[in-house]
């Protein structure tokens, strides 16, 4: 299974709809500071970021599911994503 990426959306290998791809404060890596290899705090919001490169697909699905709003860290080189044009 891979997770799609299309125009700023994540969507599950069947279609269905997960995330749009959006940061408020536009955060990039160096506002992030490491808690553990799993995850970051973001310095300006304080929110949890998950780093997907440790992350399964079905975990992803998962907590996305569980929680629209959770923050995620996404590698374009992780193989769980394909980027759709």
């Amino acid at each position: 299974m891979t997770l799609k990426i299309r125009d700023g959306h994540i969507y599950a290998d069947n279609g269905e709809w997960l995330k749009k791809i959006d940061c408020p404060k536009a955060a990039r890596l160096v506002d992030m500071q490491v808690v553990s290899d799993e995850t970051f705090q973001c310095s300006l919001c304080d929110h949890v970021i998950h780093n997907t490169d440790f992350m399964s697909e079905n975990d992803i699905v998962a907590l996305l599911k569980g929680d629209p709003q959770a923050c995620l860290k996404i590698s374009i080189l992780n193989p769980i994503f394909e980027v759709q044009t």
